[in-house]
């Protein structure tokens, strides 16, 4: 029976498990406001704002150290199911278990610390973008030297170093930001693919072709780039990197807590429309 209820309990922490835990939000009735976010007919709740680079990233690192370890777990599982022998598959039980108390505190501080479980959903949606580009030390070295240098304007990660080009703000403005630079990137992405074709063309007039090809392909990288410059005050570097400065962290709602929250809002809805019929 332990066997079984190892096994259980490890099946049901999944991301798209069909009973969910109730999100605080959408539980406490006393709660403050509750900020609900629907996406193709799905309704999720805020359980998370992060407000700094530093916390994002450190989610981010925690969400792939416990998926991480999870993944560890479903292994042993699958090394403890076909077993050839008793002493092996006890072996694998003990494991089993060792890993599964680890995941299940790891998880329990996850919820603590940010709303999160594994047996839940979640939707992450930026709110704030910086965007960086990569400095060689020679780059580094040059601007440094400049009079007009500002030593906030470079962010250091590891043994790397990045020019802050500047943030885009709110929810709308991100995904156009990201739209357009994934424009440039693709243009680009295809003006190199004709570009390594053209060696291995023999005939003239496949070489011509791909010649026009390649002309219109750096035409429209041309605009791209110019499109890009002209909304962003500067010109988009070949590398660049995005980093996530501020966004929120919603859970899919299950049917039991979407019936609670509308319940919930439907006094509301009553008062507002009796104070309005009394105007």
């Amino acid at each position: 029976m332990k066997n079984l209820s190892l096994l259980t309990c490890l099946c049901a922490m999944t991301l798209l498990a069909q009973e969910n835990k109730p999100a605080e939000a959408a539980a406490d009735p006393k709660s403050t406001q509750v900020e609900v976010l629907e996406v193709e007919g799905k309704r999720f709740v805020l359980v998370r704002n992060f407000a700094t680079v530093e916390d994002f990233a450190n989610f981010e690192r925690n969400v792939q150290v416990i998926g991480q370890k999870r993944q560890e777990a479903q292994q042993i599982q699958q090394l403890a199911q076909i077993a050839l022998t008793t002493p092996e598959r006890e072996a694998r039980t003990k494991e089993l278990e060792a890993k599964l108390t680890v995941l299940q505190s790891d998880n329990a501080a996850m919820a603590k610390n940010y709303g999160f479980d594994l047996s839940r959903q979640y939707l992450v949606v930026q709110t704030k973008l910086n965007v960086l580009s990569a400095l060689t030390n020679e780059e580094y070295i040059k601007l440094a030297a400049d009079k007009d240098f500002k030593a906030e304007s470079v962010v250091n990660s590891g043994d790397k170093k990045f020019l802050a080009r500047g943030s885009v703000a709110g929810t709308v403005e991100v995904e156009a930001f990201k739209l357009q630079v994934q424009r440039v990137m693709e243009t680009r992405r295809a003006l190199q693919q004709l570009v390594d074709l053209q060696p291995r063309l023999t005939k003239d007039a496949d070489k011509k072709k791909v010649e026009d090809a390649v002309k219109n392909a750096q035409s429209e990288v041309n605009a791209a780039l110019e499109e890009f410059k002209k909304a962003r005050g500067y010109d988009l570097p070949n590398e660049i990197t995005l980093q996530t400065a501020e966004a929120k962290l919603y859970t899919l709602l299950s049917d039991e807590e979407n019936k609670k929250l509308t319940e919930q809002a439907q006094p509301k809805k009553e008062g507002e429309k009796k104070a309005e019929e009394k105007k």
